[in-house]
């Protein structure tokens, strides 16, 4: 599909991800240059009347909703038999991604991450829009730090039709709600919830508060299992984390928050959290008021862009979800002509003193204009200028 003109006007030009039923590529829409993510369903699951239905219905129920916090639909379409959704494109990864690449989350950040996404839930219920697959795959942190919710695919409405094959639960099993493994068809905002509690515990401890060797022995943990202890997990956490689980991880609905901003106020009143309205930063960053003391270095694109060198050795290039490649420090929103490389150099840190080194990239990192040798440290100072592929970037050495 890469080089594919859709409706004769967006173009597919990477990959970002790749399900069972759809792939989500970055196209570019020729009549406004504008970059967007296109999630196309495969061949097999379009000529499926009941999947195909599914698909167009998560473009109309994503077009009733609109939030800061929900990635907000831009076309629907069919090319020669491809169905496909046109989105706002996020900067940025996954929560998954966050988790397995830094571990968990400081308990100020996790707070942060926890209510921007229920926020997400807060604008689909408004709407009377339950999810039913919150997870952290689903859950998309911007370059800012803005959480947004995507992937509406497996979501219901109270004013439609429910195509839920009966006998079957959807979700996914390590997020799922009890309710929701008995019948999918009636759950609410508070099934949402759950999972949302799921992936808290998750940002905190980087484990799924159930697991186990098969999809249904985790399913049967959901329904019967105790609710687990995150302090146990995270014992530099005071017992008032515990209290929040246990409502949050609560078996029956009524037990649970009943509201997103319920479950937003909970977790707001957890101690530790600062209230001074600071952003949690993206995955290896710091956020603004984590400065101070620190020896903070940034890489500046000519756009503004700032990409804050926070860790002692990071790789510069461009993400490939398909080869599993994620450089901390992803170019590829600035170069969708795909001129970096995937590796394209590695910056470290020694000493108070900042390095570059080319990694033997196809278009050669270029310092201050010059070609550097492959796999040789040159050392960085402040405002020079680097260009890698066809980006510029200007190296800030700030020390706070």
């Amino acid at each position: 599909m890469l080089g594919r003109l859709l409706k004769n006007r967006y173009k597919l030009i990477d990959e970002r991800g790749r399900g069972s039923m759809a792939t989500v590529y970055i196209g570019r829409d020729l009549e406004t240059n504008r970059i967007y993510a296109v999630k196309v369903l495969t061949r097999e699951a379009a000529i499926d009347t009941e999947l195909s239905e599914r698909f167009q219905r998560e473009f109309e129920l994503l077009s009733r909703i609109s939030g800061p916090h929900v990635v907000a639909p831009v076309d629907f379409g069919e090319d020669k038999g491809s169905l496909f959704i046109v989105m706002d494109y996020v900067d940025g990864h996954t929560l998954k991604h966050a988790v397995l690449t830094g571990g968990p989350l400081q308990p100020r950040r996790a707070v942060d991450v926890i209510e921007q996404s229920a926020a997400g839930v807060a604008s689909a219920a408004a709407r009377g829009v339950t999810h039913r697959d919150i997870k952290p795959q689903n859950l998309l942190l911007m370059m800012d730090g803005t959480v947004k919710l995507t992937d509406f695919g497996l979501a219901r409405s109270n004013e439609s039709k429910d195509i839920t094959v009966t006998g079957f639960f959807v979700g996914t099993p390590f997020y799922v709600a009890p309710e929701q493994v008995e019948d999918s068809r009636k759950v609410d905002t508070r099934a949402d919830l759950y999972s949302l509690g799921c992936v808290f515990f998750e940002l905190l401890t980087g484990r799924v508060p159930y697991d186990g060797e098969h999809a249904w022995d985790v399913v049967m943990k959901h329904l019967n299992a105790p609710i687990p202890v995150v302090t146990a997990l995270r014992p530099e956490l005071p017992p008032s984390f515990n209290t929040f689980f246990q409502r949050a991880l609560a078996k029956r609905p009524e037990s649970r928050f009943q509201t997103p901003e319920e479950f937003v106020a909970a977790a707001d009143a957890l101690p530790g959290f600062d209230r001074g309205g600071t952003r949690a930063a993206p995955s290896g960053q710091l956020a603004d008021g984590d400065l101070a003391g620190h020896g903070v270095a940034a890489f500046v694109a000519t756009d503004g862009q700032v990409f804050p060198l926070t860790a002692a050795d990071m790789i510069v290039g461009r993400s490939d979800v398909a080869r599993g490649v994620f450089p901390a420090i992803d170019l590829l929103p600035l170069d969708p002509s795909q001129t970096v490389s995937r590796r394209h150099a590695r910056f470290t840190r020694r000493d108070g003193h900042f390095f570059i080194e080319d990694l033997n990239a196809y278009n050669r990192t270029r310092l201050n204009g010059e070609p550097l040798v492959p796999h040789q440290d040159v050392e960085l100072h402040d405002g020079d200028t680097l260009r890698l592929g066809n980006i510029d970037l200007r190296f800030e050495a700030r020390r706070r």
